[in-house]
């Protein structure tokens, strides 16, 4: 299933400019920055989730692009 950037945003309560914010700035490995309005498949879901988890909680755009860059995707 994949889902607009509205959809998503209602999904973890926050607004879509707050995931595109988080692609624009390469957190969502599974999305390419320049995609015109894209569309989140389960995985890219899992990663939204996982990075707005962090930065709720204090993390930086720095400090999570770090962890990613440590993942085997």
């Amino acid at each position: 299933m994949k889902f607009t950037l509205n959809e998503s945003a209602q999904k973890i309560n926050c607004q879509p400019g707050v995931i595109a914010d988080y692609i624009n700035h390469g957190l969502i490995p599974t999305k390419s920055q320049f995609e015109p309005e894209p569309m989140l498949d389960d995985t890219d879901m899992y990663w939204l989730d996982l990075v707005h988890c962090f930065i709720q909680n204090g993390s930086s755009i720095e400090e999570v692009k770090q962890l990613i860059k440590h993942c085997n995707i």
